[in-house]
């Protein structure tokens, strides 16, 4: 913590150490997860570009759904100025499924849900 609070006001990007980063980068670096059928689903149906879906994976904020658990939880957020983006998903070890991406300012019902 002290690494970072020295350098926050140099320009490389120190956060990537935090839980909250570490959690996202293991995310963006799993292409079968981001490559998964219930992915596009969800991408498809509430309509997300591929701006919002790398800002989603990029710059989101993370809270654990279940502290110690087997599997882990987590509800990824990512707030913008007409919507917000929130994702759970369930961690096993290497497995990360996605339960659900929801828009609760727009709800919508898709078809991935199930």
């Amino acid at each position: 913590m002290a690494v970072y609070v020295i350098f926050t006001g140099d320009e490389r990007d120190l956060d990537i150490w935090t839980p909250e980063q570490r959690i996202l980068e293991d995310i963006r670096n799993d292409s079968v997860f981001l490559e998964s059928e219930r992915m596009a689903c969800y991408v498809e149906c509430i309509g997300l570009s591929d701006e919002t879906v790398t800002a989603l994976w990029k710059d989101s904020e993370t809270k654990s759904l279940n502290p110690g658990g087997s599997p882990y939880k987590y509800l990824i957020l990512l707030e913008q100025e007409d919507r917000t983006i929130e994702a759970e998903i369930e961690w096993d070890k290497r497995t990360r499924t996605l339960k659900y991406i929801r828009d609760p300012k727009n709800p919508i019902e898709c078809p991935c849900d199930d």
